[in-house]
């Protein structure tokens, strides 16, 4: 019982660890600074087409 909680916690480590690494090498790639729990609403700004 007390092997299967050590392997669950050692997999949802190194699912964090992953994750972070992923989402630094993707910042890294598009030079832009993100967090995992990044709250900040991107709007986009679109022109009006002039028919």
């Amino acid at each position: 019982m007390k092997i299967n909680k050590i392997i669950l916690e050692a997999i949802k480590w190194l699912r964090y660890i992953t994750i972070a690494y992923m989402l630094g090498f993707a910042n890294v790639l598009n030079q832009e600074t993100k967090t995992m729990d990044d709250t900040f609403n991107k709007i986009e700004q679109t022109s009006e087409d002039e028919d």
